[in-house]
């Protein structure tokens, strides 16, 4: 029984040829399909599809060198073999060029031969076990990427939940409500994007935002929640927590894009701020975005030390100290945003 790599279609309009070329392959355990001509080779390609085919190149109604294309757009992978005399070698070598694996100069040379069908067969099915095996790593890869997608997005899930729960335990530390954080949490982002910061940008900004005060670990409860003004031993000791800060969140190393929010989100415009006292466009653009939105928050709900004004109220005084403690460019953007979209981050803040 012929196997499926020993098909193989033999085209020629010698009878004799073809006949002798049939007892060839037959004697070498081959399943051997027949034609007279190109075009009938085509039809019996289609109804049989054979690993192996030998053709000619002179033949009437359809030559070699036509049926040959034919048949690779049927099938990319077709072994075939072209048989040319000796005045046909110029077109034998056209053949090659549109996919033939090989070309043999008659009178045929059995042994040539049958060592060429064997190679054209071989190089076919590697050639489909390639292909098969790069389907097959290029699914895997689309699997694997899609996993480690969904991985990373959990991951980030819980980093951001972990972030959250933490600015929301700050929070509660210091001025007395976990929606803080969540606010200006959606203030910052939403002016971050209004003033056409890049949304690659936008992770770092978002832990940062999460992460201000986290210096504020280190700031003992009688000065952080002490209701009247500070002394000046005691500012010496607040003003030290974006350095804290900044040595926490520096040893880990997904969280340093939140280091400029961090260390620099009570920098003024006009250099009066601190930790480094910069000023202008040295503050950082993500600190700058902060302290607006940061503002805002701190005058429109009570602290221990301030009772709340108006949204009104708190939009005007923001505008005042545009270029002497804010970015003047980033508080136009901020008055161009409409209250509506800052109550309903207000809204939001509040849900579970």
């Amino acid at each position: 029984m012929a196997n499926n790599g020993k098909h193989v279609l033999i085209v020629d309009d010698d009878r004799q040829v073809r006949e002798v070329l049939h007892e060839i392959f037959l004697s070498h355990d081959y399943k051997c399909e027949l034609a007279n001509d190109g075009r009938e080779g085509l039809e019996v390609f289609r109804a049989t599809r054979p690993p192996l085919t030998v053709t000619d190149v002179k033949m009437p109604v359809m030559d070699g060198l036509q049926f040959l294309k034919s048949i690779r757009r049927l099938d990319a992978d077709a072994a075939v073999i072209v048989l040319t005399g000796v005045g046909d070698i110029k077109t034998a070598i056209e053949s090659l060029k549109v996919g033939a694996y090989d070309f043999i100069i008659k009178p045929v040379n059995v042994e040539e031969l049958l060592i060429a069908a064997e190679r054209a067969v071989e190089r076919r099915q590697l050639l489909i076990e390639r292909r098969q095996y790069e389907a097959t790593l290029e699914r895997r890869v689309e699997e694997a990427t899609r996993d480690l997608a969904l991985t990373l997005r959990e991951l980030q899930d819980t980093y951001r939940a972990t972030l959250e729960a933490l600015g929301s335990a700050l929070d509660t530390r210091d001025v007395g409500t976990e929606a803080h954080s969540r606010r200006v949490h959606g203030y910052a982002l939403t002016l971050a994007r209004s003033h056409g910061v890049p949304e690659e940008q936008m992770k770092d900004i978002e832990h940062g935002v999460l992460l201000h005060d986290i210096g504020k670990i280190g700031i003992p409860d009688a000065i952080l929640l002490k209701p009247g003004p500070l002394t000046p031993e005691e500012w010496i000791i607040m003003r030290t927590h974006p350095e804290v800060g900044r040595r926490l969140i520096a040893r880990i190393p997904f969280l340093r894009g939140a280091l400029p929010i961090v260390y620099h989100h009570h920098e003024k415009w006009d250099g009066s701020g601190y930790a480094l006292g910069l000023r202008g466009d040295a503050i950082p653009l993500g600190a700058r975005i902060f302290s607006v939105a940061d503002a805002l928050d701190a005058m429109t709900f009570d602290r221990p030390y301030s009772k709340a004004v108006s949204d009104e109220a708190a939009r005007r005084e923001i505008e005042r100290c545009a270029g002497t403690h804010f970015d003047p460019a980033v508080v136009k953007t901020f008055l161009a945003i409409p209250e509506a979209v800052f109550d309903e981050i207000r809204r939001r803040s509040i849900e579970p």
